[in-house]
């Protein structure tokens, strides 16, 4: 009398027993079937076994395609951005288990979320906010500058660190992406930022005078509050006596002494200061001399706190398609 195997392989197509042979030959041969026989050789003799068979020609599938992958948006497994690992059957001392976990490239992509998920930016290009230390060029008119912030980052502490950072120089130079790899490098190390592009901010809170927008508003609080802020290009906006007093001495005054701000700028401090009283509505002597003084009062809770560095170099906007920043 036949066994039931025999039966079912009576009706089996022909030369299903062969090829099956030559697969299951294919396998023992393959290179992670081999190391797992090296790294588990009390748990291997029914490796290849009918019963196990679809575990391991899984399990090695999954290798291969992880073998191949090079970016997370072209993973072939079933689970995308998993692979699949073998291990001892923590029941079963004759036995293993094939389990999937997240590939280093799935790991990476989480991380990185992490980091932005730290960095709040208002009017920022992409490429701005994404720059890392490594992809700024340390040419010898910049150099000094970007050792500066990257001693500034490593020694940073939040809620212990006082030094803050000026960085001036010409239009095109590199300062904001030197101030968005800032961004990175804190966030990667869990602290909260933003970066604020101040122009484009002022426009919009000049806009929202007497309307005091629910949006405005919380931007102004998150600025307020917010462990390090990168005032990006100030001095390039157009000031209001509104603008300066009640949006950027405010943002200042909360901030003074108790958080880190960083600022961007194609004006030295003392280019800043006239840039600070000459507001758009500025209008009689009198007048001016207290304008003056709002200025010096808005200086105080800059220029004491603040390295100023220089950034030199040639307009790399205008040399590189790709704009690399001011």
């Amino acid at each position: 009398m036949k066994s039931l195997g025999d039966e079912l392989r009576s009706f089996a197509p022909k030369g299903f027993a062969e090829r099956q042979a030559a697969a299951v030959k294919r396998l023992e041969a393959h290179p992670e079937v081999k190391r797992i026989k090296e790294n588990f050789p009390d748990r291997v003799a029914n490796l290849t076994h009918p019963t196990n068979y679809g575990a391991i020609s899984r399990h090695v599938n999954s290798f291969d395609n992880c073998q191949r992958c090079r970016e997370l948006v072209g993973c072939q497994n079933d689970h995308k951005g998993h692979c699949s690992v073998v291990e001892k059957h923590p029941k079963d001392d004759k036995d293993l288990i094939y389990r999937l976990q997240k590939c280093h490239l799935l790991v990476s992509y989480e991380k990185r979320q992490k980091v932005m998920e730290k960095i709040k930016s208002h009017f920022i290009p992409d490429h701005i906010v994404n720059a890392t230390f490594e992809d700024i060029e340390p040419d010898s008119q910049r150099v000094v500058a970007i050792m500066k912030c990257m001693e500034f980052c490593e020694n940073f502490k939040a809620g212990k660190s006082k030094r803050e950072i000026y960085l001036h120089g010409q239009f095109g130079v590199g300062k904001n992406q030197i101030a968005g790899a800032i961004a990175q490098e804190l966030a990667s190390q869990g602290v909260d930022v933003a970066m604020v592009y101040v122009p484009d901010f002022m426009a919009e809170a000049k806009d929202a005078i007497g309307s005091k927008t629910e949006t405005v508003l919380s931007k102004l609080e998150a600025l307020q509050n917010v462990t390090v802020l990168i005032l990006d290009d100030i001095g390039a906006e157009s000031l209001t006596t509104w603008t300066r007093d009640e949006v950027l001495g405010l943002i200042l005054q909360r901030r003074m002494e108790r958080l880190v701000t960083i600022y961007t700028s194609n004006l030295t401090m003392k280019e800043l200061r006239q840039h600070l009283v000459n507001v758009k509505d500025a209008k009689v002597a009198m007048e001016q001399r207290q304008h003056e003084k709002k200025a010096e009062r808005i200086l105080e809770r800059i220029e004491p706190f603040v390295e100023v560095l220089h950034v030199g170099g040639r307009n790399r906007r205008r040399d590189n398609s790709h704009n690399t920043g001011g």
